[in-house]
């Protein structure tokens, strides 16, 4: 099955209208985008923390703080994407600091002093393992032109195979300007479910278990100046989200036209 037709049979059998299947989509999504920067919080954890306020015992309370703030920086982006409101520099540094509401910390160089739960752009230069990102100098510059890009070719994609292909452009090129000091991954994939659900598709996410394939994916694009291997990544991910939800919805179809016998089975 094509990510096309999973995307035609995921709306056939009207999975987003499952009684509080949305709430829960949104917690998984989030489990896993704090997962892929380092949380230990299990979904069921996140359940407990998001839906009552529990804490894990013996958590780090900065992986709770990170997966309420995602939480809560998700269904503001789903709020905004409903309303209408197109992409700005503004509008990405909003996610940024509801992603960083909790945890962000101020960081002063010679450059000047920045809030990172404000969303503010870095003003000094970073590396993320073994890559590389662009002088600070140049990441305004950067937003704005891709701001533009967006914006000016929103309206081109007209099937869902490009709308998605353009969601996850989007990902990548912001987090490869990597505007912020922190929060850079979790903002760029919220980017990514915005543009998501303004073309009324599912929201997709990147499995937790598979980040390391992710990380591969996304320096493939500098390696070899080509996006194919990072949009095939991207698009098994979505695909492997789509599959299970549908096999899921099917097998409970199937439990629900069992017949019902009475008494013990012979």
């Amino acid at each position: 099955m094509t990510v096309a037709d999973s995307i035609e049979e995921y709306k056939r059998l009207d999975i987003e209208n499952i009684f509080n299947y949305e709430e829960f989509h949104k917690i998984l999504i989030t489990s896993h985008s704090t997962r892929i920067e380092g949380s230990t919080l299990i979904y069921e954890e996140c359940i407990e923390l998001i839906q009552k306020g529990n804490t894990p015992g013996g958590k780090n309370i900065l992986f709770s703080n990170q997966t309420l703030d995602h939480h809560q920086a998700l269904n503001f982006i789903i709020k905004e994407a409903d309303i209408g409101r197109n992409i700005s520099k503004a509008f990405i540094q909003e996610i940024a600091a509801k992603v960083m509401r909790c945890t962000g910390e101020l960081f002063t160089n010679i450059n000047g002093t920045i809030d990172t739960s404000k969303g503010e752009f870095r003003k000094a230069n970073v590396a993320a393992g073994s890559a590389s990102f662009m002088h600070y100098s140049k990441v305004v510059p950067a937003v704005d032109n891709l701001v533009k890009e967006l914006n000016d070719n929103f309206d081109s994609q007209k099937d869902s195979l490009s709308q998605l292909e353009f969601s996850f452009y989007a990902h990548y090129q912001l987090v490869n300007i990597h505007p912020f000091l922190d929060g850079n991954g979790r903002t760029s994939r919220l980017l990514m479910n915005f543009i998501q659900r303004k073309y009324q598709l599912p929201l997709g996410f990147v499995f937790a278990e598979d980040r390391f394939q992710y990380y591969d994916a996304l320096n493939s694009v500098k390696k070899t100046e080509s996006f194919r291997e990072y949009y095939d990544f991207m698009f098994s991910q979505y695909q492997k989200y789509l599959q299970t939800e549908i096999d899921k919805q099917k097998k409970i179809g199937q439990e629900k036209e069992l017949p019902f016998k009475f008494g013990r089975n012979k």
